[in-house]
């Protein structure tokens, strides 16, 4: 596990054969253009700042808070805003996708969301996630994700993120990485809900896989979550 504070300056959370997912700093008037190498499905999140997201069918101003998920091999350009802005990126790469092996819809075209809004993510084959709200007490059951990446960017309450190596609180205001066989548990401690976004990179099966009363490791279900916004 890796976490980071929103104030921290261009730190990479992670860069694997599966994504790359950084918090940059990015400078007045910045233009910031789609990977030169489709497909990869990325998700630019504004933490401070603004920026104008455009596509070749319309343009998206974007403000704190606000996100937007872009279609894998489809051509975009950002520009960043008078103040600069700090964004939140990730790119999920899939690697060996193939269309023929498609689980999940593709996205096709961009879908804006608002990062505290309780909006889901489209779910496709590179990209799982959204808003979650855990009520005070709740804990997610301990278990990992084979071959993918998972952040959590909380929001709004207090967490306890439990790993292999320990126990860890975690406040609002932090970004948690764990890798793929990694396993976790999620758990609000406080006596507010709890809201984090997240995302999981690629959305592949088996998409979880928990543990039983003897500790040993099963997959739950073999479909990821067959469910758009």
């Amino acid at each position: 596990m890796k976490q980071f504070l929103l104030t921290d300056e261009d730190v990479v959370l992670c860069d694997t054969p599966q994504s790359r997912i950084e918090l940059q700093r990015l400078t007045p008037g910045m233009i910031v253009n789609a990977p030169a190498t489709p497909p990869v499905e990325v998700l630019l999140c504004v933490v401070e700042g603004d920026l104008v997201v455009q596509t070749a069918g319309e343009s998206l101003h974007l403000g704190v808070s606000d996100g937007v998920q872009l279609p894998a091999g489809h051509g975009w350009q950002a520009t960043v805003g008078a103040t600069g802005a700090k964004v939140l990126r990730v790119d999920s790469f899939h690697p060996g996708f193939t269309p023929e092996k498609s689980l999940m819809p593709p996205l096709t075209q961009p879908h804006r969301f608002t990062v505290a809004g309780g909006q889901k993510l489209v779910y496709t084959d590179y990209v799982r996630g959204g808003v979650l709200t855990f009520a005070p007490g709740f804990t997610a059951d301990k278990h990992f994700h084979q071959d993918a990446d998972e952040i959590f960017w909380f929001f709004q309450g207090t967490c306890r993120v439990t790993v292999p190596d320990g126990a860890f609180t975690v406040p609002a205001g932090t970004i948690v990485y764990t890798a793929p066989y990694e396993w976790h548990i999620i758990e609000n401690v406080g006596e507010e809900p709890l809201l984090m976004f997240l995302t999981v990179t690629p959305n592949i099966v088996p998409s979880h896989t928990f543990f039983d009363a003897n500790g040993e490791p099963f997959v739950r279900s073999w479909e990821p979550l067959r469910r758009m916004p």
